[in-house]
């Protein structure tokens, strides 16, 4: 198998494009805005291509390959600065919102939990993990999620949908393999995803995910290869056709930034010591995907809240898969016909759960008065922990001594540079 860096950038023609149209809306943002920027956009894709090819002819010698590399990435630059000023004026894209439809669904599915689930703290969390209505969850329950560091647990996100997906997919495995059913599979899981992004008010978070999986279950029936890395960025291309200002949202900058932690690092630290027995691996599953999340996310946290939640990674291990029980309660409660009595029997059971879980998090909160650790990067930090954290990342996988060198090389001279600065 091929491992070449041309081989790669081959295998991951997605990551490439949004990464150079990036680099266009990022020069695009120190640029004047325009009323009316066709002639400027014009001028300045003329521009810049021309100058890549004189210099192309200039600097001789030179292979065609690397002027046509030159190129491509001057047109990429270029369309990033088109797309940024087209989107000062209006949104790119827009898809009329289904109204009437989702909120029958929306509305059914809180008259079963209203029928159901009768506490009204119980009730209040059940809509809030179900589909983010949290305007009657307690300010002070909020507050122990925020301060704990597992306020995504109230927040619609991947995590919600992985679970549909997966367990709506082992019913549609079921289903004949030929292409007509298979195509059926795919149009069930896509539209199930989507009608649950609506129906969660598509909140930034959900919509992320959705996409994350419609790219990614459309690929595979199309038989393409998996590459986790251009899936993510296709996502991106497309919030960027959609809504450009996205783009500064936190939300997307930790969701993105978790994802690419857990893809790059949990293998490499869930293989890194071999486990027989379930229950320990299952835990140590999760402890693994914790912190390569946090790994990724730390340094966002650090630049715009300057602090971080002091039991995150105890809270995540410990909670997260504590939460996933809610779901696949109030899952099976959602599918239980309300004329049989064990429906509402069930329903009190998961009240009762959800109950016991809030009382959890309220008493590890107020026992441990869990207090955020105030830190605080700059824009030099930030890119020299993410350059780290690549050679870190290169160490892991290829197990080179270079790059145990490269990091204590940048580590000493970072801290050459803090001790006659």
């Amino acid at each position: 198998m091929q491992t070449s860096y041309a081989y790669w950038r081959a295998s991951h023609p997605l990551v490439f494009i949004s990464s150079h149209l990036l680099v266009g809306i990022i020069i695009a943002d120190y640029l004047p805005t325009y009323t009316s920027n066709n002639a400027m956009l014009i001028s300045f894709l003329i521009f810049v291509i021309t100058i890549v090819f004189l210099l192309g002819i200039l600097l001789i010698p030179i292979k065609i390959n690397t002027l046509i590399s030159l190129s491509t990435l001057a047109v990429l630059i270029s369309w990033g600065v088109a797309i940024k000023l087209t989107a000062q004026q209006k949104q790119m894209i827009a898809i009329p919102y289904p109204t009437n439809f989702i909120e029958q669904c929306r509305n059914g599915l809180i008259g079963k939990i209203n029928k159901t689930i009768l506490n009204k703290e119980a009730n209040s969390f059940a809509l809030a993990i179900l589909i983010g209505l949290k305007k009657e969850v307690a300010p002070g329950l909020i507050s122990a999620y925020t301060q704990l560091g597992i306020i995504h647990i109230i927040a619609i996100s991947g995590m919600h949908l992985d679970i549909l997906f997966k367990n709506l997919a082992r019913l549609t495995q079921l289903l004949p393999r030929k292409r007509m059913f298979i195509l059926l599979e795919l149009i069930i899981l896509l539209l199930a995803a989507w009608i649950y992004t609506l129906m969660a008010f598509a909140s930034p978070s959900i919509v992320r995910a959705s996409l994350f999986f419609s790219i990614y279950i459309i690929g595979k029936f199309m038989g393409a290869a998996s590459f986790m890395l251009n899936t993510i960025a296709g996502g991106i291309l497309i919030l960027l056709l959609f809504n450009l200002k996205d783009l500064n949202n936190i939300g997307l900058q930790l969701s993105y930034a978790a994802v690419i932690g857990i893809h790059l690092f949990y293998k490499p630290f869930y293989k890194s010591i071999e486990i027989q027995n379930p229950i320990i691996q299952f835990l140590w599953s999760n402890c693994c995907m914790s912190l390569a999340a946090q790994l990724t996310t730390f340094p966002i946290l650090a630049l715009h809240f300057h602090q971080i939640a002091g039991w995150v990674l105890v809270s995540n291990f410990i909670m997260i898969p504590l939460s996933n029980l809610i779901l696949y309660g109030l899952g099976i409660l959602l599918i239980m016909p309300m004329q049989l009595s064990i429906t509402s029997i069930w329903g009190k059971v998961v009240e009762q759960y959800i109950l016991l879980f809030n009382h959890l998090v309220q008493n590890w909160f107020n026992q441990t008065k869990a207090e955020s650790i105030s830190i605080s990067m700059n824009a030099i930090q930030i890119v020299l922990y993410y350059v780290l954290l690549l050679f870190g990342y290169l160490w892991f996988y290829q197990k080179q001594s270079k790059w145990l060198i490269a990091i204590l090389g940048l580590i000493s001279l970072y801290i050459l540079l803090k001790l006659f600065s």
